[in-house]
C-alpha cells in the first residue's frame, strides 16, 4: 500500500495569503521531507497547476482574490486526482461541514501545529492513494469485464452461426427446433445433416460446463459427433466420438448429454443412442405416444462407457420429439414422461410450430438453463 512517509516525493501546495504563516507550513512540511509549494492567491496557485502536478492543496478559506471554496471545487472538477486540505481563522463548524461537502479531506483551523500539520498530510495522502488504488482496480475490473463481455459475444455468435438453420422440410420428413439460451453462452446444442442422400442424422446435446468453456465443449462435441456420423456400427462411432472429446471434457471438468440418432429417410428407421439425454419420445399420429427406452451414460462420467443402440419406425404422421432439461423448468408437466404432450403441441400443423407451442414463454423468463426443443415428422 503506497502512503506518504518523511522522505516522500510527493509534492504539497500551500495557498494562504498569511505569506510568514505560509512560509512557516512549507518549512515544517519540507523538514519532514516532502517536497512543498506556496502560493499566496488563488491566481498564483493556477499558474502553479500549470507546471505542475501536486499531491495535496492545503487551502486557505478566505483569499484575496476569491474564496478557497471556488478554487475548491474547481480543483475538484479539473484536477480530481489532487487531494484538498482547508485552513481558516475561524473555528466554525459549519465552515468545516461546507469544506467536506464540498470534497475537502480535512479542515483546520488555525494556527496549525507542526505535529498536527504533519498527521494530517500524512493521512489526506494515505486516503488520496487508496481511493486511487481503488479506482485503478475498478478500472482494471471495468477493462476485464467489457474484455470477459466480448469474448462471451464473439463465442455465443460462434454459437448461433453453428445451429442449423430451422425448419428444415423435404419430401419425405420436416424437422425443426426452438433455442433460448440462459446465457450468452449456452450449454445446449442441436445440429443435424445429411451423411447419405437417404440418411439424417441428428442431435441434440447439453454440455455441462460453464462460460466459454461450454461453448469450446459444444464445438468440440458437434465436430466429434459430425465425424462419427459416417462410423458403423453407431456405437464404435459415438466410442471414438467420446474419445476425441475425453481430454478437453476431462481439463475442464465438463460432460456431455447426448441424444444421437440417424433417420432413414425411406424406411423411416430410426437408430439412436441416448447418453444421458433422456428426454426422447416417438408421437405415433396426434394421440399415442412412447417412449424410447434404451439408456447410456453421458460422454465424460466414465471412460469405459458401453453405449446402447436403440430402433424405433416412424409411421407416415409420427414424429419424433426431443428436448433439453431446460424445458422441464418451464413444463413441469412434462417431467411425467407416459403423460403425452400437450394436445395443443400434438395438433400442430407443423413442427415449428409445435416445438414452439412446447417451448413458449422461454423467451419472456430469467431462465436457469437452456430450453432446446426438436422434432422430426415423417410426411
Amino acid at each position: 500500500m503506497a502512503v506518504a512517509v518523511p522522505g516522500s516525493s510527493e509534492r504539497i501546495l500551500v495557498v494562504d495569503d498569511e505569506e510568514a504563516l505560509a512560509k512557516v507550513m512549507v518549512r515544517n512540511l519540507r523538514s519532514r521531507g516532502f517536497e512543498a509549494d506556496m502560493a499566496l492567491t488563488a491566481a498564483q496557485a493556477r499558474e502553479r497547476f500549470e507546471v505542475q502536478d501536486y499531491a495535496l492543496a492545503i487551502l486557505d478559506v478566505r483569499l484575496p482574490d476569491e474564496s478557497g471554496y471556488g478554487l475548491l471545487e474547481e480543483l475538484r472538477a479539473r484536477r480530481p486526482s489532487t487531494a484538498v486540505a482547508m485552513v481558516s481563522g475561524v473555528d466554525d463548524p459549519e465552515l468545516g461541514k461546507a469544506a467536506i461537502e464540498h470534497g475537502a479531506y480535512a479542515y483546520l483551523v488555525k494556527p496549525v501545529g507542526a505535529t498536527q500539520l504533519y498527521l494530517m498530510v500524512v493521512n489526506t495522502l494515505r486516503r488520496r492513494n487508496l481511493e486511487r488504488e481503488h479506482l485503478e482496480s475498478l478500472t482494471r475490473l471495468e477493462s476485464m469485464v467489457a474484455e470477459r463481455a466480448e469474448q462471451m459475444r464473439r463465442a455465443a455468435e460462434l454459437q448461433a452461426g453453428m445451429l442449423p438453420a430451422s425448419p428444415l422440410k423435404e419430401e419425405s420428413f420436416e424437422l425443426a427446433a426452438h433455442f433460448t439460451p440462459a446465457r450468452e453462452i449456452s450449454g445446449d446444442f442441436y445440429d443435424w445433416y445429411h451423411s447419405a442422400p437417404d440418411r439424417l442424422n441428428i442431435t441434440l446435446g447439453d454440455v455441462m460446463g460453464k462460460g466459454l468453456q461450454a461453448s469450446l465443449m459444444m464445438a468440440t462435441a458437434r465436430a466429434a459427433l459430425r465425424g462419427a456420423a459416417r462410423i458403423e456400427p453407431m456405437d464404435v462411432g459415438i466410442t471414438q466420438a467420446a474419445e476425441v472429446m475425453s481430454a478437453a471434457l476431462e481439463v475442464n471438468h465438463a460432460y456431455v448429454t447426448v441424444f444421437h440418432c440417424a433417420f432413414n429417410l425411406r424406411s423411416g428407421q430410426i437408430q439412436y443412442i441416448d447418453a444421458g439425454h433422456g428426454h426422447a419420445r416417438v408421437l405415433r399420429g396426434s394421440t399415442g405416444q412412447e417412449l424410447l427406452p434404451e439408456r447410456s451414460a453421458p460422454i465424460g462420467i466414465f471412460p469405459d462407457t458401453q453405449y446402447l443402440t436403440g430402433k424405433a419406425t416412424l409411421n407416415p404422421g409420427d414424429t419424433l420429439v426431443v428436448f433439453s432439461d431446460g424445458l422441464l423448468d418451464l413444463r413441469p408437466d412434462l417431467a411425467t414422461k407416459d403423460v403425452l404432450l400437450p394436445y395443443d403441441a400434438r395438433r400442430a400443423s407443423t413442427t415449428q410450430e409445435m416445438v414452439d407451442i412446447l417451448a413458449h414463454g422461454a423467451r419472456d423468463r430469467e431462465l436457469f438453463d437452456d430450453v432446446t426443443v426438436l422434432a422430426l415428422k415423417r410426411l
